[in-house]
């Protein structure tokens, strides 16, 4: 379609003239209309990325949002978990090493956490929901890595420490080595062949010659001899639990029976007698430490007893007066 064109009459001239419009006009109108269409283009640019999103941003949009999901879980299980080492820790802290004596963890050194302001500033570029929930879940890693550390830890001091108690308690010396009645017991006695008052080092058990003798717990033979007083006797080495047992006035020794030798608690390493300085047969069975003090044995026989015979024997040993030896 053609152009318009217009004109207007030159009196002078006497004539219709057309119109010509200016260049600046033209330039003018040229840019304006540029302007337009690139602002309109822009506009529409942008709001069909708002509205109008291709199939890859939609999948980009899905997954970003099921993984936040997925990570909101892992916390959840992390917390889960963190609460169940906390348990542990509580049992570790008040029951485990109460019955293993053993020092308990400060509670420094439970709650030792993070430090620094920003210990994540990886996590800056991404959007406020997706940080806070990349700094939580690796801080609830953090600590969970540290109390399985320190739990780990803990747990083989414990299991160390229960196999030595294990050692300990089987070199305790808590059974009596022979059958028979105890006739006299730890403290001052009349002594029947002296005839004077002393004291009595540990416990006169009434058998006849040739009863069998065990090792009141295990440990490792330290002598077999003959002593004045005494008379055969042997004597068992508890390293680990820091004692020695003493049994005298043995008919012999069992075979086998020697110095350096492994006995185990209730194995025979001798038989009853009445050698050594004695008005009668019987054994006398004795406690020392490692530096030789002799201790009440009646004190080391709880464990393997009933309390009520524990104390009926705690009575009748208090009640005796004289001894065999």
């Amino acid at each position: 379609m053609a152009k318009n064109s217009y004109y207007y009459y030159d009196n002078d001239a006497c004539c219709f003239v057309e119109v010509k419009e200016k260049r600046s006009k033209i330039y003018s109108k040229t840019l304006l209309i540029i302007v337009g269409s690139l602002a309109l283009s822009v506009v529409l640019t942008l709001g069909m990325d708002r509205f109008v999103q291709t199939p890859q941003e939609l999948a980009l949009i899905e997954e970003n949002d099921a993984l936040q999901q997925q990570l909101a879980n892992v916390s959840d299980r992390i917390s889960a978990v963190s609460d169940e080492l906390s348990r542990l820790s509580d049992l570790d802290q008040n029951l485990y090493r109460t019955l293993l004596q053993a020092d308990p963890i400060s509670e420094d050194v439970r709650q030792v956490g993070v430090g620094g302001t920003d210990p994540f500033p990886e996590f800056r570029g991404f959007s406020p929901s997706t940080s806070a929930l990349l700094e939580q879940t690796s801080l609830q890693l953090g600590q969970l890595e540290r109390q399985v550390g320190l739990q780990n830890a803990s747990f083989r001091e414990l299991v160390d420490l229960a196999g030595e108690r294990e050692i300990v308690l089987a070199e305790m010396p808590a059974i009596i080595p022979t059958e028979g009645p105890i006739i006299s017991g730890f403290g001052v006695r009349f002594h029947p062949v002296l005839k004077v008052y002393r004291m009595h080092y540990g416990l006169d058990v009434h058998v006849q010659p040739g009863t069998p003798v065990v090792s009141a717990a295990n440990g490792v033979i330290r002598q077999v001899g003959r002593d004045a007083g005494l008379g055969n006797l042997i004597k068992v080495q508890h390293p680990t639990a820091g004692y020695v047992t003493v049994y005298g006035h043995l008919s012999k020794v069992a075979a086998g029976i020697r110095r350096g030798k492994k006995v185990s608690r209730g194995e025979i390493i001798g038989y009853s007698g009445n050698t050594g300085l004695t008005s009668g047969p019987h054994l006398h069975y004795e406690v020392r430490d490692v530096n030789g003090k002799s201790l009440n044995p009646v004190f080391f026989l709880a464990p393997s007893m009933t309390p009520a015979a524990y104390q009926k024997l705690v009575d009748e040993t208090a009640r005796t007066t004289i001894s065999l030896d």
